[in-house]
């Protein structure tokens, strides 16, 4: 087959960037390929070199603006949709539609894979009514939809005529359904999945003084860093063999927050990666992942870090638990924390973050206490984490776009 993907962001640096790129390489062995997707200027995207790019760079001519991005807060320059005047939504509009139609037109695909059931998804729907048109949602764009409902209302339409989406947990379905008016039958559970040839355990685990621990991710309030931080300076007052690690890029508000904590703690520290071929060896020197955040569609990245050696402590996530199942889930390699009340999805009530902040110092203890005492996890363990690699995953996303298009034919 062959297969057009489109995403109006980066195929990097976020989660579904890295799923973006992670389908496309998952499917570049038995399939002709080609993509479109939003970036900056200079920007090389780390994709198989046989497949066919089509980059729009923000700024341009027609947009005198920074890519937007599917979230308030992205780790790089970024618009901020519901901050976009009509206007801007229209120019930006445009000159995705000029983009889209020279790969339709060039490349001749078979289908059509989106990413986010927003803006452009959206577009291409309008541009290519009747066509075999699939998407994937990742979470992010039903946040927006939430949030913006105007955007929603105005900007968001002919869904319904999608041969498919993919959604990342049986909750998720229930929600496009909802939001989207897609009918049931067209969703199909794909979950997430991590790259097995970058994400992968140490050979041997070598004793050290520090018990480490790692965030790494976008670094802002709805992530959860804030209270991390706070709770990680409590545990350090107690003990002195562990350090923190967080990995990023800081936004100003972030920045600001965090400053009197670096300066003040030799034990945390705060930088960034260049990639996940990096990121991942970061991950397997350390010892314990944490990713408090108060929204996520799955948390991929808790996953990467078991699969990297990693025990984790995550707020309670449904698809991650969903995708993970029970065996893991009670093996003690994870430990969950009650999310506080929000508000706007990801605001969390502030007379809720004292609870908050005691569940997550628990379970980082919990957690510290099991490396300290040097516990091993069973070997089938390793077995259950690789069922959400790309091997497994893709294999299920590949039979789905093999049956649609076998039924409906070229897009």
């Amino acid at each position: 087959m062959k297969l057009l993907h489109i995403q109006a962001q980066l195929p990097s640096r976020t989660g579904s960037g890295v799923y973006f790129s992670n389908v496309i390489k998952g499917l570049a062995a038995e399939h002709e390929q080609a993509c479109v997707f939003g970036c900056y200027e200079n920007y090389e995207a780390d994709l198989p070199s046989d497949v066919k790019k089509y980059p729009l760079v923000f700024p341009n001519q027609s947009c005198c603006f920074h890519l937007p991005g599917m979230s308030d807060v992205m780790p790089y320059p970024t618009t901020i949709y519901g901050e976009m005047t009509d206007e801007m939504i229209q120019n930006w509009q445009k000159t995705f539609e000029q983009v889209i139609t020279q790969a339709y037109e060039e490349f001749q695909p078979d289908i059509i894979v989106c990413h986010h059931l927003w803006f452009l998804t959206s577009l291409v729907c309008r541009m290519f009514p009747e066509k075999n048109i699939w998407a994937f949602c990742h979470g992010t764009d039903i946040r927006q939809a939430e949030q913006h409902p105007h955007l929603l209302q105005g900007y968001v339409k002919d869904l319904d005529q999608l041969t498919g989406v993919f959604a990342l947990s049986q909750l998720q379905l229930e929600e496009i359904e909802r939001i989207y008016k897609i009918e049931k039958q067209k969703i199909t559970v794909a979950g997430g999945g991590f790259d097995e040839t970058i994400f992968y355990p140490p050979v041997e685990k070598k004793a050290k003084d520090k018990i480490q621990l790692v965030y790494a991710g976008k670094i802002s309030k709805a992530k959860g860093i804030f209270q991390l931080v706070e709770v990680f300076d409590e545990i350090c007052s107690v003990k002195n063999n562990i350090s923190l690690s967080i990995i990023g890029v800081a936004n100003e508000e972030a920045q600001t927050f965090m400053t009197p904590y670096l300066l003040k703690n030799p034990q945390l520290h705060l930088y960034n990666v260049a990639n996940q071929v990096l990121l991942a060896e970061e991950l397997r020197k350390g010892d314990i992942f944490i990713l408090p955040s108060y929204f996520e569609g799955l948390g991929l990245v808790a996953i990467e870090s078991l699969a990297c050696g990693m025990r984790t402590v995550t707020t309670e996530i449904p698809a991650l638990k969903a995708q993970l199942g029970e065996t893991i889930n009670q093996s003690g390699l994870i430990e969950y924390v009650k999310l506080p009340r929000l508000f706007n999805q990801d605001e969390p009530y502030s007379e809720d973050l004292p609870e908050f902040r005691s569940n997550l110092k628990q379970g980082i203890i919990k957690q510290i206490e099991r490396v300290e005492k040097q516990e091993t996890a069973a070997e089938n363990l390793q077995q259950e984490i690789m069922k959400s690699s790309w091997r497994e995953l893709i294999k299920g996303i590949e039979n789905r776009l093999i049956s649609s298009y076998k039924l409906k034919g070229r897009s």
